[in-house]
Order: structure tokens, then C-alpha cells, then sequence
């Protein structure tokens, strides 16, 4: 194809013009494709140094063939030994963040084996551990949180 033939004659270092666009708008959108693709521009920026004579045609075919692969090849190694979206424990979870400090007890109904507590002011619902009990005005500490309930026990 006659447009293709620009591609003939390019300098590597527009590829590697290229692969810093990209990588940039990759910064600018943060959508963690455009770093794929940008190292497949990297890699064309190689191979165009090491045979200056490749056609335009087959320039084209080899960065898109290199872009779907890196993409997958990425994508699939950050899935398998990235952080793999691991959240923070406590991150947008408040009652996460009380786990192993201590609450006063507000009210305690033996009967349910639940009540009230406060930590720093404020009011939690509280469930007391199997075989755990409190009266009004001791101390606890929260052992599990789930939602707005905590979970606490006694402390001896």
C-alpha cells in the first residue's frame, strides 16, 4: 500500500517518539493498557534499528501482533504476580480500623448476648464472644467487626 511506504525509510527514534506519546497518555488516563502498548512501540523501535529494510506493510502487521501480545502477556503476568487487586483491609471499612482496641460498655442483654458499646463517642452495636459477658461500665476490646456490629470480648 502506497501510505504505508512512509514507514520504509523512518528513523527508529519515531518509534521510540512514539512509545513516549503513548506513555504519557497512559500516565493521563491511568487505564494500565496504553503501557502495553507503548512497549510494544518500544520493542518496533528495536527490531526497526536492528532491519532498517522492513516494509511498512510488515511494520503495521508486526506492532499490532506485538501490541495484542504484550497486552495479554502483561495483563495475565500482573494478574498472576501483581497485587492482583488486593484492598486494604480497614481502606473504606471504619469499624475495621476498632479491631483490637478497647470500648466501654453501654448496655449489655444477657439475653441476646449483645448491646452497645462507645469508642471515642461514638455508639457501636456490639455481640459478645460465646461464653462472654459484661456489665455496664466495664471495658472491652473488639475482637471482629462486620458491617456496624463488632464483636468483643472481655478483658481480663
Amino acid at each position: 500500500m502506497p501510505f504505508l511506504d512512509v514507514l520504509e525509510g523512518l528513523s527508529p527514534w519515531w518509534w521510540v517518539a512514539a512509545a513516549f506519546a503513548l506513555g504519557a497518555l497512559e500516565m493521563i488516563t491511568g487505564t494500565a493498557v496504553l503501557i502495553w502498548v507503548a512497549l510494544a512501540t518500544l520493542v518496533m523501535a528495536i527490531l526497526n534499528a536492528l532491519v532498517p529494510t522492513l516494509s511498512g506493510e510488515l511494520q503495521v502487521a508486526l506492532f499490532a501482533a506485538l501490541s495484542m501480545a504484550i497486552t495479554f502477556a502483561g495483563r495475565w503476568a500482573m494478574q498472576r504476580f501483581g497485587d492482583g487487586g488486593a484492598t486494604h483491609a480497614t481502606l473504606n471499612r471504619r469499624s475495621n480500623h476498632l479491631i483490637g482496641r478497647t470500648a466501654k460498655v453501654l448496655d449489655y442483654d444477657a439475653g441476646s448476648n449483645s448491646g452497645a458499646v462507645e469508642i471515642e463517642g461514638m455508639r457501636w452495636r456490639a455481640t459478645w464472644a460465646a461464653g462472654q459477658a459484661s456489665a455496664t461500665g466495664e471495658t472491652v476490646r473488639v475482637r471482629a467487626a462486620s458491617g456496624m456490629n463488632l464483636t468483643v470480648e472481655t478483658v481480663a
